[in-house]
This record gives C-alpha cells, sequence and structure tokens, in this order.
C-alpha cells in the first residue's frame, strides 16, 4: 500500500525497510539509487503537484538525496525528515517550497584506541515560505 509523503508515511516506510532483511533492504535500496523517481513514485501516494515538482527537481540533487539515503538505510540507521505541515499555507502547489539536504559524518578516536567507525546522519527538511 502506497503511504502519502509526508511525516507519518515517510516514517512507516522508513520502519518496513529497516524491519527487513539486509538483502531484501539492499534490494530497495539499489532501486532507490538507480530509479528515484519510479522509486518514489511507487511508494508515495503523490498528488498531481508532488508529482510535478519531484519531475522538475535537479536530477543531480536528487539522486544525492537518494545515494544519502540509501546509505543510511543500508547501515540500518533512521534518517531524520520532516515536512512541515501545510494546513496555514494557502495552497501547497502555489507555496514556494524549499528541500534541505544534509550528510553530515562525524567519528571520534579515544587515544589508544582505534577511531569509532564514523556514523553518518542524513537530514532532509522540507519548508514552505
Amino acid at each position: 500500500m502506497k503511504q502519502k509523503f509526508d511525516n507519518h508515511g515517510v516514517s512507516h516506510v522508513e520502519t518496513r525497510l529497516l524491519s527487513l532483511s539486509p538483502s531484501g533492504r539492499r534490494l530497495e535500496t539499489d532501486y532507490l539509487r538507480a530509479q528515484p523517481v519510479r522509486w518514489i513514485e511507487e511508494t508515495f501516494d503523490l498528488r498531481d503537484s508532488q508529482r510535478q515538482q519531484l519531475l522538475a527537481m535537479d536530477s543531480t540533487f536528487l539522486q544525492r538525496i537518494a545515494t544519502g539515503v540509501a546509505d543510511s538505510w543500508d547501515q540500518g540507521r533512521l534518517i531524520s525528515f520532516y515536512k512541515e505541515d501545510t494546513a496555514h499555507q494557502p495552497s501547497e502547489a502555489e507555496s514556494p517550497k524549499d528541500i534541505i539536504f544534509s550528510r553530515q559524518s562525524s567519528q571520534s578516536q579515544t587515544f589508544g584506541k582505534k577511531p569509532d567507525e564514523a556514523l553518518e546522519q542524513v537530514a532532509i527538511w522540507i519548508r514552505y515560505r
């Protein structure tokens, strides 16, 4: 069943994916990397305006997001996703929208020990102006 493309829907998809076996998860994430538009269209119940915006996105930017999300899920890690509520907006289709994507990595080392594995955090924030 397709999910709405909102905070709850993305969380539901993420929970489903992270509950898969590593090989099952890898099939999904490989598909996300290879065909991000198709994967999103097959996973989420998009409104016409959302579909149009997805198709109009810069392909390099969309690929960076897809790769970051897929890499996090491959490692069994959650992403941080937040889409602002449009209840107070006149129309989502008419409101300017920003998509803010962040992929950061941090690593630490205690002297005398091997460095910890790098911890990566992927975040996506969709805001309306």
